[in-house]
């Protein structure tokens, strides 16, 4: 099966949540089984076959620049260090530098198993967004999203319920990113949202556990996860 071949990963949030509990280490380096989030999400991207990645951290992030230098040179990661306004901004400007073709966007709080990650960057069956959706769903606020089960065809971003939610994965093409909505955009959900609703075909791509690391129960999670894993 085709795959993409080049991904992003969103990794510049401040982690508030961990850090009212505590928490000094940047959310990127949150370990998970004595390895950091980052280095997992990077570790999964090269079993999927990933050649070119690019990483977007905050400004007070060097720390995790020169850790994933370090330990995936092999990859030659395009790096970003900048702190962004909003989630929507960083994800735009990870899609800017990667350019034109298709590739696949994670967030870096978004915790899965090796073959998720596979599953995700395989190429859609049709041009548009392929976004991770799944229904084990433990966040505050999810996005939910109005999918027909048989096609997997998403007709809505943003209801107040359902059955599945995205789940921080995102493959997507590169004309997505030619040109930006107008006024400014608070949120990556609003820009989904957008998108759908101006005509941008999305389907949905069903994963099993994908575990949104928000506090340090999610932590002990992934971890779950990981142990009950054979890899």
């Amino acid at each position: 099966m085709s795959s993409v071949l080049s991904a992003g990963i969103i990794a510049a949030g401040e982690g508030s949540r961990f850090r009212q509990r505590g928490f000094a280490t940047h959310k990127p380096m949150l370990q998970v089984a004595g390895y950091p989030l980052i280095g997992h999400a990077l570790r999964n991207l090269q079993s999927a076959g990933i050649r070119r990645v690019a990483v977007i951290f905050n400004e007070e992030e060097p720390e995790c620049a020169a850790w994933v230098r370090a330990h995936f040179a092999g990859l030659a990661p395009e790096i970003l260090i900048k702190s962004t306004a909003s989630s929507f901004e960083s994800f735009w400007l990870v899609g800017r530098l990667l350019g034109a073709g298709r590739h696949l966007l994670t967030t870096v709080d978004a915790f899965c198993l090796p073959h998720e990650t596979r599953k995700m960057a395989a190429l859609p069956p049709e041009e548009g967004l392929a976004l991770g959706v799944t229904s084990f769903v433990d966040d505050e606020k999810p996005l939910w999203v109005d999918m027909d089960e048989k096609s997997g065809k998403i007709s809505e971003i943003g209801l107040a319920g359902g059955k599945y939610a995205t789940a921080g994965f995102y493959n997507v093409p590169g004309s997505i990113f030619e040109k930006r909505p107008d006024g400014d955009i608070a949120s990556l959900r609003f820009f989904l949202k957008w998108l759908v609703k101006n005509g941008t075909p999305a389907y949905g791509v069903v994963l099993s556990d994908v575990i949104d690391v928000d506090v340090p129960k999610d932590l002990e999670a992934a971890e779950r996860l990981l142990e009950g894993s054979k890899i």
